[in-house]
C-alpha cells in the first residue's frame, strides 16, 4: 500500500491512491478526455480548468473535457467550464475531497452556475453533469437566438473568477432585440 506524503504537523497523511496532484498535460490543449476518467485524480495545488466540449445530462453518457494547460487559461464567450481544486482537510483523518465548479463564459465575463464543496474524488463528475448540460443548453439556447456571447473575448480564467458575480448580463439576451423590447417585436 501506498501512502501520502508525510503531514506537516508530523507523520504520515494516511493512505492515497495517487501521490501525483494535478491532471495530464496536453501539449496541444485539443485533446478531448473523457471526464468520467479524471475521476479519481487529484487536481494541482493551483486547480486545474477544463473547458467542457460535450455534456449529455443522462448518467454514464459523453462527458468529454479539455484540460486547459497552467499558463495562460483563457475561455471565449458562449464557454462552459469546471474548476476543480483540493479541498483542504479539516482533520488529520479527514479523506480527501475536491471543490468543484462549474462557469459559463458570456460576454467578457466569468459567471458561476453552481458550485460544490467536500466533494468525493471519485464521485463529482457525475455529481456535476446536470449542471454542466443546463449550461450547455442555455448558452446554445441563447446563441440559437441570436444573442451575442462575445465569443471573440478572451476571459483570463484565473483573474476573472476572483471577480465573478452571479447572472447573465442583461443586454446578452436582447442584443438584437433593441433596448427594453423582447426578440420579435
Amino acid at each position: 500500500m501506498t501512502t501520502g506524503p508525510e503531514d506537516p504537523a508530523g507523520g504520515p497523511a494516511g493512505p492515497a491512491r495517487e501521490l501525483r496532484a494535478g491532471f495530464p498535460d496536453d501539449p496541444e490543449g485539443d485533446d478531448d478526455v473523457d471526464v468520467l476518467y479524471l475521476a479519481g485524480q487529484h487536481p494541482a495545488a493551483t486547480g486545474e480548468w477544463l473547458l467542457i466540449t460535450a455534456a449529455d445530462g443522462l448518467p454514464g453518457a459523453e462527458f468529454t473535457a479539455r484540460i486547459l494547460p497552467p499558463a495562460g487559461r483563457q475561455a471565449h464567450g458562449g464557454d462552459v467550464l469546471v474548476h476543480l481544486a483540493p479541498e483542504p482537510a479539516t482533520g488529520p483523518l479527514d479523506p480527501s475531497a475536491v471543490r468543484v465548479g462549474a462557469w459559463a463564459a458570456i460576454d467578457g465575463l466569468l459567471i458561476p452556475v453552481a458550485a460544490w464543496d467536500r466533494q468525493d474524488p471519485d464521485g463529482w463528475p457525475e455529481r456535476i453533469r446536470a449542471s454542466v448540460a443546463f449550461a450547455m443548453s442555455v448558452l446554445t439556447e441563447l446563441e440559437e437566438h441570436g444573442a451575442d456571447l462575445g465569443p471573440s473575448q478572451e476571459i483570463d480564467l484565473d483573474d476573472a473568477a476572483v471577480t465573478a458575480t452571479a447572472g447573465i448580463p442583461a443586454g446578452v439576451t436582447f442584443s438584437t432585440a433593441g433596448a427594453g423590447r423582447p426578440p420579435g417585436r
